[in-house]
């Protein structure tokens, strides 16, 4: 099973933030390694190597980065833009 700690959480937050600081676009790391990652996620899961805890643990990964990205859209009903 994949661990996932508060401090494993902080450390690749902390890795999406300096991206953003040294300039990359939140929609270049989205597409690029968001995604693909939860794509992986989901292969294994329909491989039955992942399990529900597996998809939890990616989920909560996912919100951690999204939240990194705030300050990038004011978005006060927390939806997604509609450029979507």
């Amino acid at each position: 099973m994949m661990q996932f700690s508060t401090a494993m959480q902080r450390r690749r937050s902390a890795v999406t933030q300096t991206a953003l600081a040294v300039g990359a676009l939140p929609m270049d790391l989205i597409s690029e390694s968001m995604v693909p990652a939860m794509d992986e996620v989901g292969r294994l899961f329909e491989a039955e190597e992942y399990f529900v805890p597996e998809l939890l643990l990616a989920g909560r990964a996912m919100k951690a980065r999204w939240s990194c990205f705030a300050r990038f859209w004011s978005l006060p009903d927390k939806s997604c833009p509609s450029a979507w």
